[in-house]
């Protein structure tokens, strides 16, 4: 069967799509309208999206949505409630006053830190199940979805395409890769995916894992940062302190059936420590993990199963 790929550039990150299927072509090209689609609505970076009008009317009313971005952050309210870990979808004020990642990205001060922090309470955000609506009770309050919106995505393009009947194919989205049944290349039938050293330059794998109709999602603090008098700051905030994580914890990728949950448990798992992070997931349903600390020590799940280094890679997050 013929294979089809697709390289293009989207929410700040390359996108491959590789499906292997007669309809390739047409199917990729829908693809990408999808994703252009779930790019421009749920995005906090144009004041017009979807998103970000419910962002505006914060403090003012309730505002009625798509059933699609709704299902998403009623997903990311019910996690962000657990107060354990640090994913919190009403993080958005403090990620606009750091701004990491963009070229303004600054150091805000401690008075404006307490400021945000008084707005970032995921349970200030009122969902009407019948009306379909998001209300967030205090002005000033944002909500942002960057921490699981691509996952998200991933899964939503996987159905179409497995619904399209495609029973091969690969779906990378920056740090997140998707993959639709296994590769027809691989002796092992698998999509080879590593995970790449987040101590070394960009390429160099430390670990691969062979994935059959699986996700995998990285989060690290190696690529989005900046630094201010010799200190380095990453893009991983703590929604307790205001400032970035605290931790020694390099990278953490999450292997799982769904792209959502990797995007969830990615930044859940990023805890003080990276011996915290794998008893913590180890406790989750349906994930496994490894976890690179800082000094490049390799912690694994105790479900984790992953291949010679060697072996063919296709990509690596």
């Amino acid at each position: 069967m013929k294979s089809y790929h697709s390289r293009f550039q989207m929410m700040g990150t390359f996108i491959d799509l590789v499906v292997n299927h007669s309809n390739g072509e047409q199917l990729i090209k829908e693809a990408y309208l999808q994703l252009v689609d779930y790019a421009q609505r749920f995005t906090v970076n144009q004041t017009d999206s979807e998103l970000m009008r419910v962002n505006h009317s914060a403090g003012v009313a309730p505002v009625s949505v798509n059933p699609d971005l709704f299902e998403l952050v009623k997903l990311a309210k019910y996690h962000s409630e657990d107060l354990s870990n640090p994913f919190n979808v009403a993080i958005g004020p403090l990620v606009k006053a750091w701004r990491i990642g963009f070229k303004d990205a600054k150091q805000p001060s401690q008075q404006e830190i307490a400021t945000k922090l008084a707005l970032i309470d995921p349970t200030q955000i009122v969902l009407d199940e019948q009306k379909r609506s998001v209300f967030l009770r205090q002005a000033g309050m944002e909500i942002d979805l960057g921490a699981i919106a691509k996952g998200y995505f991933a899964d939503r393009v996987k159905q179409k395409l497995v619904d399209a009947g495609v029973e091969s194919g690969f779906i990378s989205l920056g740090g997140n890769v998707l993959t639709i049944g296994g590769s027809p290349k691989n002796s092992n039938s698998s999509w080879n995916v590593g995970i790449q050293n987040p101590l070394l330059t960009r390429g160099e794998v430390i670990r691969a894992v062979p994935l059959h109709g699986m996700s995998m999602v990285t989060s690290g603090i190696n690529e989005r940062f900046f630094e201010v008098n010799g200190k380095r700051y990453h893009h991983l905030l703590d929604a307790k302190t205001g400032n970035p994580i605290s931790t020694d914890i390099a990278s953490l990728t999450i292997i799982s059936p769904n792209s959502v949950d990797g995007e969830i448990w990615s930044t859940a798992g990023f805890l003080p420590s990276a011996l915290e992070s794998i008893h913590y997931l180890n406790t989750i349903e349906g994930v496994e993990a490894v976890v690179i600390s800082d000094l490049g020590e390799v912690m694994t799940t105790n479900g984790l199963v992953d291949i010679s280094i060697n072996s063919t890679v296709l990509f690596a997050v």
